[in-house]
């Protein structure tokens, strides 16, 4: 009798089932590994307060000190929660229902950009879930208005100082939001400007650290300020230095640095052009052993109308460096003295012999090429006749040595053809 063969569907019918169950459960691990579940942090969830009027309506104001923002954890598929921001959700606080300690809770959902499938399969839960609030009556404050510029104006022309009107203005709200602002802020462009600027502007509340109050429950007497900002011209002109006094006996005054050495000044043009240089010329250096400095302000050698630009530094740094002095003689002899001021029907001699010793005072080493040449000296017979006189001799200086004491010769004038002219001979004297 034959056997019936079996049907092969059911033959290894074990392998074939654990071979069904590891291909299912490597479908469900790479389909887990692709979208698991994942839990992140969102920030800067903007708090919506509502229901605030009725704190309102009592008579007080509130101050919201911690809550306006919220953070949550966001747990779900990767899919999603990886493509989510704040903007994904809506935070709402109720002011109606603060507790005795002026908090409420903070209650955080997705808004309608993400779908209603796609929000079943999130968990969120706020991380800082409180609003608390400070309520105080109603205070007001009178505060600075200040005007700031921005861009810049035409070149050649310099920004005036502003002038809001009104320059106070009174804001009312909580005090602890009014002892944080400083000053009321009115922000005018001035680029390109080379006129007079006059124009009605927004102002803002301003915090110690600069940055902007912005509260609803806060109100200006003025919304805008009227700003007028004068453009004046402005030229560059050079720095003039000069002292006053005698240093003390045996120094001299090596030199005389200063910087900057120009300046650029703003004022009305008809003005400017009057002004040429800034003359600094009462530096005092009596009776001075050692090096003088000093920082000298320009406005106060400038003409009323007229300012330094603020771009240029107001302050002048000036150095005056004082040194030993020495000395050293060089001889005069009657050649060496220039007659100024002859007339063709005179003649002219010194008639006296000998030479004078002139003393020199300066710093040793300009002294060493110091000659009588170069001292130049000179004496004026413009309008003398017949006659002797006894006339100054006169020196040229050096820029770091100086002739010091005083020095005459007798020069005698005759007519032409009375007496007679030969070479000149000295008749110097001296007197310290």
């Amino acid at each position: 009798m034959k056997k019936l063969k079996k049907n092969k569907i059911f033959e290894n019918m074990g392998l074939k089932m654990l071979a069904l169950i590891v291909a299912f459960a490597l479908w469900f691990v790479v389909m887990n590994l692709q979208d698991s579940i994942i839990t992140r942090t969102i920030s800067n969830i903007e708090v919506n307060m509502r229901n605030g009027d009725v704190i309102n309506e009592s008579g007080y104001l509130y101050n919201i000190t911690n809550g306006e923002k919220v953070s949550v954890l966001v747990k779900g598929p990767r899919s999603i929660v990886e493509n989510l921001d704040e903007e994904n959700f809506t935070a709402v606080a109720d002011l109606s229902q603060l507790s005795v300690t002026n908090s409420t809770t903070i209650s955080v959902s997705t808004n309608y950009t993400v779908s209603a499938t796609n929000a079943a399969k999130l968990t969120i839960t706020p991380i800082n879930n409180y609003v608390t609030l400070s309520v105080e009556e109603e205070n007001e404050k009178s505060v600075p208005v200040k005007v700031i510029t921005k861009g810049a104006v035409k070149e050649g022309y310099q920004l005036g100082n502003p002038v809001p009107t009104p320059n106070m203005i009174t804001v009312t709200g909580p005090e602890s939001v009014l002892d944080s602002i400083v000053e009321v802020r009115a922000v005018v462009d001035v680029n390109g400007a080379e006129s007079e600027i006059s124009e009605y502007v927004s102002v803002g509340c301003i915090d110690a650290y600069g940055s902007a109050v912005e509260k609803d429950n806060i109100s200006l007497s003025d919304s805008e300020v009227s700003v007028g900002i004068p453009v004046y011209n402005t030229k560059e002109i050079p720095i003039e230095v000069s002292t006053i006094g005698n240093v003390a006996s045996g120094y001299g005054i090596r030199t005389v640095n200063f910087e900057p050495s120009t300046v650029i000044i703003s004022g009305d043009e008809e003005v400017l052009k009057t002004v040429e240089s800034v003359n600094i010329n009462d530096v005092v250096v009596s009776e001075a052993k050692e090096n003088i400095e000093k920082n000298v302000n320009i406005d106060e050698y400038l003409p009323e109308g007229v300012f330094v630009a603020d771009n240029s530094d107001s302050e002048v740094a000036v150095n005056v460096s004082v040194e030993e002095t020495s000395e050293r003689e060089v001889v005069m002899a009657a050649a060496n003295i220039i007659i100024d001021g002859r007339s063709g029907a005179y003649d002219y001699t010194i008639p006296s012999a000998g030479v004078t010793k002139v003393k020199v005072v300066g710093f040793e080493e300009d002294l060493e090429d110091v000659t009588i040449e170069k001292l130049s000296p000179h004496v004026d017979v413009k309008d003398k006749e017949n006659g002797e006189y006894a006339l100054l001799v006169t020196f040229t200086d050096g820029d770091n040595y100086r002739v010091s004491g005083t020095y005459s010769v007798v020069v005698k004038i005759e007519e032409k053809g009375v007496g007679t002219s030969n070479s000149s001979t000295s008749g110097a004297t001296t007197e310290e």
